[in-house]
């Protein structure tokens, strides 16, 4: 398949190429993920320039883009760091979900807020005991008077400490027992009462934060309810696709530059009297790896083609993608450590941070296990490879 973008997407790249330099260049990066903290101003800024409604029907207020200019975005967004594209994506996800699924009056609530920007989302999945086994989540939501009482614990909830966030948390409405069926999803203010939020002391995504996430008994209304009760694993999947074909072209740019930053080291770099970049060794290593990373983005593009146009969908091609992609992008990393020798093991070198980003990227958006076990599903199943 043969790729190529159009005259609004290349527009569209050059747009958020300029949004990305001006709004999160590299100094204002470092600043941020030194203080651990994604800047409001930051996605007041996506908001202001429409970023947030990209990908929503033009009937709820969207710009109506496909997967495409979604993986442009995401491409691009990442390229000074993972988190300026992953703040971005977890509220666009969480709110495509919530279109796909909600009452009318919920989406005309909630959407508009998330398209100013006065709204954002986390999600609330992951258990001590259930993580990519979502029929073993424990958490409660039992009925009350108006309403639902929450009960239970979380872990890795990306992003909930930030303010103005809201937590889309998967509870379990039905009987209990190891099964998705019973399960839904509640719109849970980060600052409800009863909700206590412990941040998570990880070796990256520090402008995001990964949080601990405690529901003591949380009470909220009928309407905090998306969709219907026991359609959560519906609800919170319903987005898969796009999601991997989105984090594929994350780990994409952010891997382009890396390997950009370490080709510029390594032509500066001298060793015995000439540039390190000269010596095959080093060079023959970072063509393998430009390979790879040229590779998993073109599998990107080409599954977020088929999202947008593919008659049968594009899971597999999507799986594919993200494995590729985040492999890729470590590898990336691994092989800029190594050239920058001691340096890249100093926080003053950027190339630390890339490899900290990278290490989560083959967890997140579902392990390469599970993509694994997706494609392998799809290939013993019958695809055709004539």
């Amino acid at each position: 398949m043969h790729i190529t973008e159009t005259e609004d997407q290349r527009l569209l790249r050059e747009a958020i190429r300029i949004f990305v330099d001006h709004e999160a260049p590299v100094a204002k990066v470092d600043v941020w993920e030194a203080e651990k903290t994604y800047p409001a101003e930051l996605f007041a800024a996506l908001a202001e320039q429409g970023y947030l409604a990209l990908p929503f029907d033009q009937s709820v207020g969207g710009a109506g883009y496909g997967a495409v200019e979604m993986a442009i975005v995401g491409e691009e967004l990442a390229r000074p760091a993972l988190d300026v594209a992953g703040g971005y994506g977890l509220t666009v996800f969480a709110a495509l979900n919530l279109v796909k699924h909600a009452r009318k009056e919920q989406i005309e609530e909630h959407i508009p807020r998330v398209f100013s920007g006065a709204e954002r989302y986390g999600l609330g999945i992951t258990e001590p005991d259930a993580g990519s086994d979502v029929a073993g989540i424990k958490t409660r939501a039992k009925r009350s008077d108006g309403g639902y009482v929450i009960s239970g614990q979380k872990v890795f909830t990306t992003g909930a400490g930030i303010d103005g966030t809201v937590i889309h948390v998967l509870a379990r409405t039905g009987p209990a027992g190891r099964s998705r069926d019973g399960l839904s999803v509640f719109l849970v203010p980060n600052d409800a009462p009863g909700v206590e939020l412990r941040r998570l002391d990880t070796v990256g995504r520090h402008m995001l934060g990964t949080y601990e996430t405690f529901y003591d008994d949380v009470e909220v209304p009928e309407s905090a309810l998306i969709g219907e009760e026991g359609q959560g694993w519906d609800v919170v999947t319903s987005s898969l696709e796009l999601e991997r074909v989105f984090a594929a072209a994350q780990c994409a740019g952010a891997a382009r530059s890396t390997l950009a930053l370490t080709t510029v080291y390594v032509k500066e770099r001298e060793q015995f009297g000439r540039s390190i970049s000269s010596f095959q060794t080093v060079s023959h290593r970072l063509a393998e790896v430009l390979v790879k990373v040229e590779a998993a983005r073109l599998l990107a593009y080409r599954a977020a083609a088929l999202v947008d146009n593919g008659p049968k969908g594009a899971n597999t091609e999507a799986a594919m993608a993200k494995l590729a992609a985040s492999t890729a992008f470590q590898e990336a990393t691994e092989l800029g450590m190594q050239l920058f020798g001691g340096y890249g093991y100093m926080k003053e070198y950027r190339i630390e941070r890339f490899w900290r980003e990278a290490r989560v990227t083959t967890v997140t958006a579902g392990t390469s296990e599970i993509q694994l076990s997706i494609i392998a599903k799809d290939l013993l199943n019958g695809r055709s490879l004539t």
